[in-house]
C-alpha cells in the first residue's frame, strides 16, 4: 500500500486522456475539492496532481484552507510524469 495519497484534480475527461493518470489516484476535479475534502484520506501525506502543476497548487491551497496539512504538489504535473517515462493508466 502506498505511504501517501495521490489526489488528481483534473477534470474527469482528462483522467483518461493521452496523458493518462497515476495508478491508485483519487480523482476530485479542482472545482469540487473544497466540498469533497472529507473524501481525501487522513494520516498520510497528500500529493496533488494536475496536467502542469497549476491546478494542483490551487487544490493544495484549498486542502490547507480546510485544515489539512502535509500536502505536496507534483511539480510539472502529468506532463513531467509522462516526459520522465513513468507508468500511467488510461
Amino acid at each position: 500500500k502506498r505511504p501517501l495519497t495521490l489526489l488528481d484534480c483534473r477534470e474527469t475527461a482528462e483522467y483518461t486522456d493521452e496523458l493518462g493518470h497515476i495508478a491508485d489516484t483519487i480523482l476530485i476535479p479542482l472545482g469540487e475539492v473544497p466540498g469533497r475534502v472529507a473524501e481525501v484520506p487522513t494520516g498520510k501525506p497528500i500529493v496533488s496532481i494536475c496536467r502542469s502543476g497549476k491546478r494542483a497548487l490551487r487544490a493544495a491551497q484549498a486542502l490547507k484552507a480546510a485544515g489539512r496539512t502535509d500536502i505536496w504538489v507534483l511539480t510539472g504535473g502529468m506532463l513531467a510524469w509522462n516526459e520522465a517515462g513513468l507508468p500511467v493508466e488510461r
